[in-house]
């Protein structure tokens, strides 16, 4: 028998971070939550107003073409509808009963008689003409733009600019995408510095806290776009040189030529330089507002090195975005048009005329807020899908965890505890004399 005192024996404690061992397709379906809220919709639906008043002043001022300031940025791009059935659309049945009943005998066998013989072309368009005069019912409404018509719609914009240069032209786009460039790298930037807390650590950032971060790396953020598009303009001023001397008579244009061969080589490199603009300047704006002490040349290289080095995540990513943003804007604009129409209509309740259609100045507002809200939405989730991907690649590359945000100092720098004196430094004092001692 072992008289030994008996010992406990402690079991430690495993624990799991589930957040950490979550799939990566969880995080871009938890953006749909942070998107479709009201101050990230409004900060959008403000930067699409800033964005179009622009366009318009600029293309005022410079455009020689009128239709090219009137490019519309504050309604979606997509004309597709939202979660279409897959049955017959509810508004056939409702036209075929709406349709009048004949009047008496004759001429109901002289409609059946018609009816029988005529083709499906021509009764569609007779039901079609005879619903003309009437209001039809909007059961499916336009879908927001998804995640990659909003970044078509952010890249394609300057290579409008190449159709047709002329000085006027060129004044115009340079603009627009100096001002496009400025405007969204503040407001993807607050969207993304909230998302990406929301995102890695479950914390939800105040705005005031937001801007305050986003403010001094908005530089940052903005020649993190410019600089590689900086370069691709200063390599195209040699075949511009070049274009210059082929208009030397005899011997101009053979010598240009030969001096373009190695200048066209260098289109592969080119093209890799804006591709890091086109396909990495969300990524690069996350990065800023998320990493320590980024600046644009880090968040440049961290956008490029992620995109470029995991193509098939990236692939995956975006398509898993593309579909729930689809899905989850056509949740947005359908709950959105049911809140205004029941709006409108106990408007027109207790008015002669209904909102839109009064008469007013302010007619336009009313008939393009849902528009406006619809496309701010696809904008919002463009921005924290992009943080999402951002942060699912970073651990993919860098084998960086989701939490591992820059948060900054939190508290104020507190001074050392005063010490106290040595016996050495404490100043003698003379004690007086006792006179019962003399």
């Amino acid at each position: 028998m072992n008289d030994s005192p008996s010992k406990i024996a402690v079991v430690p404690k495993v624990s799991i971070d589930w957040y950490r061992s979550a799939p990566w397709w969880r995080l871009i379906s938890h953006s749909l939550a942070i998107s479709w809220r009201a101050s990230h919709l409004g900060l959008c639906a403000l930067a699409l107003l800033a964005t179009q008043a622009l366009i318009g002043f600029s293309g005022w001022l410079f455009a020689p073409e009128p239709h090219h300031a009137s490019i519309s940025w504050v309604t979606p791009e997509s004309q597709s509808e939202t979660m279409t059935p897959w049955t017959l659309n509810p508004n056939q049945w409702l036209e075929t009963l709406r349709i009048d009943p004949p009047q008496n005998d004759a001429q109901a066998t002289d409609r059946a008689t018609d009816l029988a013989t005529e083709s499906a072309a021509s009764r569609q368009q007779r039901i079609e003409s005879a619903l003309s005069s009437q209001r039809r019912i909007v059961w499916f409404h336009p879908a927001p733009n998804s995640f990659i018509q909003v970044w078509r719609r952010y890249v394609s914009y300057p290579f409008h600019a190449m159709d047709g240069l002329t000085l006027r032209k060129s004044a115009y786009f340079l603009t627009n995408t100096l001002g496009l460039i400025a405007l969204w790298a503040f407001v993807g930037g607050c969207l993304a510095r909230r998302s990406v807390q929301e995102l890695g650590m479950h914390i939800t950032s105040p705005w005031i806290n937001t801007l305050r971060w986003v403010a001094p790396r908005w530089q940052s953020i903005v020649w993190s776009v410019a600089m590689p598009l900086a370069l691709v303009l200063l390599f195209c001023l040699v075949p511009l040189l070049l274009g210059w001397i082929s208009n030397i008579p005899v011997l101009g244009q053979p010598v240009a030529l030969v001096l373009m061969l190695p200048v066209a080589l260098m289109g592969l490199g080119v093209g890799w330089v804006a591709g890091i603009a086109l396909f990495g300047f969300s990524l690069a704006t996350v990065s800023i507002v998320t990493e320590k002490q980024a600046d644009a040349f880090d968040g440049m290289s961290r956008a490029s090195a992620y995109a470029f080095q995991r193509p098939a995540t990236l692939f995956l990513a975006v398509l898993v975005a593309e579909w729930t943003g689809h899905f989850g804007g056509s949740i947005v604009s359908i709950v959105l048009n049911t809140g205004y129409n029941i709006i409108s209509q106990a408007f027109a309740l207790g008015s002669f005329g209904r909102l839109g259609a009064m008469n007013s100045w302010l007619d336009g507002c009313f008939l393009g807020i849902v528009p406006l809200l619809i496309t701010a939405f696809g904008f919002s989730f463009f921005w924290t899908a992009s943080t999402a991907i951002y942060l699912v690649l970073r651990k993919d590359v860098d084998r960086a965890e989701f939490d591992l945000i820059d948060m900054g100092a939190t508290l104020a720098p507190k001074s050392l505890p005063k010490l106290a004196d040595s016996p050495q430094q404490t100043p003698k004092t003379e004690t007086p004399a006792n006179p019962a001692d003399e």
